[in-house]
């Protein structure tokens, strides 16, 4: 049997019409696009809690820097809403002394970072400031970013940025400031001293 093959009716609508459809998945204009980027924005300014990053200085280097710079500087923070779940702290008996271990998932608002630091974002070694909460002796401060990608997808638009961060080693926030007589152990400097301009 012979099939016959109809060409297609004549498409009246122009080449714009054709490839721009009043219709589209992905429209970074679109009214959806912006009312969920609304709602859920209010929502993450509601149970986001107040944050500073301290953005490193640039050595022309992205990757591996903390690893190469032993004296890393840093910008002047820059506030933040950031949603996280603060993990208990574990400490491990270590060789040299007792170590605290600590990890944390942050989770920013994708247009707050890109509008501070463009598409730089976040990258390992940046620092941020967390609001751990504790009511203890020992409150975990300072987090070193690892590494940072965008989440959380609508019609190809990324709303979040999730970073992953541990505990800076030796924060002096979680060590005691006296002995158990009530002694004054040392006075911690402040880890910031050295940053850049």
């Amino acid at each position: 049997m012979i099939h016959g093959f109809i060409p297609p009716s004549a498409d009246f609508r122009s080449d714009v019409q054709q490839n721009n459809p009043i219709y589209q998945v992905q429209d970074e204009n679109s009214a959806d696009v912006g009312t969920v980027k609304r709602i859920a924005r209010e929502a993450f300014y509601i149970a986001g809690a107040n944050a500073q990053v301290h953005a490193r200085t640039s050595n022309h280097d992205i990757e591996g820097v903390h690893d190469e710079d032993p004296d890393p500087t840093y910008w002047a923070p820059k506030p933040f809403k950031v949603y996280f779940v603060p993990q208990p702290l574990e400490f491990d008996l270590k060789e040299w002394g007792v170590e605290t271990e600590n990890m944390v998932e942050a989770v920013f608002w994708l247009d707050d970072v890109s509008n501070e630091f463009q598409e730089r974002l976040l990258r390992p070694g940046d620092l941020i400031d967390l609001p751990f909460g504790s009511r203890g002796e020992h409150k975990p401060k300072y987090y070193f970013v690892t590494n940072a990608q965008e989440f959380g997808n609508y019609r190809y638009n990324w709303l979040y940025l999730r970073c992953h961060a541990v505990l800076v080693p030796g924060d002096v926030n979680i060590r005691p400031a006296t002995d158990n007589e009530g002694q004054q152990i040392m006075d911690f400097p402040d880890p910031f001293t050295n940053r850049g301009d």
